[in-house]
């Protein structure tokens, strides 16, 4: 038997978080029912429900078992599961590595492969025969397309190859990285455990494997800020402004209090908030213009119970972050057509815009006044994503310092789900006394 001349020069990839490298060099790239047998801890990058899945799932050729009993791999290098996996927040993409192997170890006892992904209730058709190839939509796993036309064609671009129990390491030929300082962190590893690495490439076969914001000019970013780049930004951009207040003398407003009477009176008071006014969007999420949702937002704080328990100088804080919290979804210019489409990294462009609004705009600004504008307008989507979304909780303890930024985030956050959709307001309040109670118990 032979590889299929069409498909010779092929790889199937596994991505994993760059920190279970030194785990796999050690204990052996094991499949799910061994780690668990051994064990082993890894950082997981997986949904909790496909993970249930694909435990029970049966393998019906080779050495058959459970889809656990495999290591998985794709053949697809624009992978709409790594995609969901980076619009999930829980994980940085620029930690993910994707190892690469050719596909001329299709021909191996233990390996078998799909013609669809094995994440969902229904089974794909598990094959060993390498003619078989021939049966997998090639179209759809060649697309570099992020979308999908339906959702078969979502998971049959998902086909997998499966090795039974483990991985050889001399079987990777190739590690794909973010960066140089990743790529260092690779063969470095591989180089404390004495083994030789494989060669390490930020692209192969001139297909590109991470999502970047390259429709916006910006290739060199991230799609989607995860939870460890975003505390590094907001502590980061924080400190900027701290440090950039002190070459500015003329300040536009004296104090919080005096920006925001004239944001009240007009709108584009302030420049990051002129480039949201009136854009229209074009997601599922706003019915409304970016402005006249962040006008919402503003005036659900005074329907808020956590809203009216703050002092005084809170609700300004909290006040002034509602009109910010959005402003990373402009300018207009930054759209085809000056229409936002959903941009889940929204909340990432909102923190670097503050640097410019709070170094030159407001004259009296404390420096933890500046710490927790940031944290609002970084975090003010993390509670609503916890409970919708299935974002770890995890973010929000490493974050939260006091019980009085968790009553701000808490006033801001149900300000905002409220001007968006009233069941996921009403879900967000059920879980909230369970969440305050591991925020507050982890603060002890």
């Amino acid at each position: 038997m032979a590889i299929p001349e069409d498909y010779k020069g092929k790889y199937f990839y596994h991505f994993t978080h760059i920190e279970n490298l030194d785990s796999i060099l050690k204990h052996g790239f094991l499949c799910t029912n061994l780690k668990d047998k051994l064990k082993l801890l890894h950082t997981n990058v997986a949904s909790e429900n496909i993970q249930n899945r694909r435990s029970e799932m049966k393998v019906t050729c080779g050495p058959q078992g459970v889809v656990h009993d495999y290591v998985p791999f794709y053949l697809a290098t624009t992978n709409p599961m790594a995609l969901a996996v980076v619009n999930g927040k829980n994980v940085d993409q620029i930690d993910l590595v994707f190892v690469a192997i050719s596909i001329e170890k299709v021909l191996e006892d233990n390996v078998i492969f799909t013609d669809a992904s094995a994440n969902t209730i229904v089974s794909p058709n598990f094959f060993t025969k390498p003619e078989d190839l021939k049966k997998l939509n090639w179209e759809a796993i060649d697309s570099r397309k992020w979308g999908n036309i339906n959702d078969n064609w979502k998971h049959e671009r998902m086909a997998e190859v499966l090795i039974s129990d483990r991985v050889p390491i001399e079987w990777i030929d190739y590690i794909i990285v973010w960066n140089k300082h990743r790529k260092k962190i690779v063969l470095d590893t591989f180089n404390d455990n004495g083994i030789a690495a494989p060669r390490v490439e930020y692209s192969l076969n001139g297909r590109h494997f991470y999502f970047t914001k390259f429709a916006l000019g910006r290739p060199g970013e991230t799609l989607v800020t995860g939870p460890n780049h975003m505390q590094n930004l907001f502590l980061g951009i924080s400190e900027k402004i701290i440090e950039s207040r002190k070459q500015v003398e003329k300040f536009t407003f004296d104090n919080i209090k005096d920006a925001l009477s004239e944001i009240s009176k007009n709108f584009c008071a302030i420049e990051e908030l002129e480039g949201i006014f009136e854009l229209e969007t074009i997601n599922d999420v706003h019915k409304e213009n970016v402005s006249d949702h962040t006008l919402n937002v503003v005036s659900n704080l005074e329907k808020i119970k956590h809203y009216k328990r703050l002092d005084a100088n809170e609700k300004e804080l909290v006040k002034l972050s509602a009109y910010l919290h959005d402003i990373g979804k402009g300018p207009s210019r930054k759209w085809k057509n000056g229409k936002q489409p959903a941009y889940a990294d929204h909340p990432a462009d909102s923190l670097k815009m503050l640097v410019r609004f709070l170094s030159e705009d407001i004259k009296n600004l404390s420096d933890k006044n500046i710490k927790l504008i940031c944290l609002l307008v970084a975090y003010h989507d993390l509670l609503g994503d916890i409970v919708g979304k299935g974002r770890s909780i995890k973010e929000l303890l490493n974050i939260i310092e006091s019980k009085k930024e968790l009553k701000m985030l808490i006033a801001l956050s149900l300000a905002d789900i409220g001007a968006i959709n009233s069941d996921w307001l009403e879900s967000l309040q059920l879980e909230l006394p369970a969440i305050v109670k591991k925020v507050k118990a982890n603060l002890k």
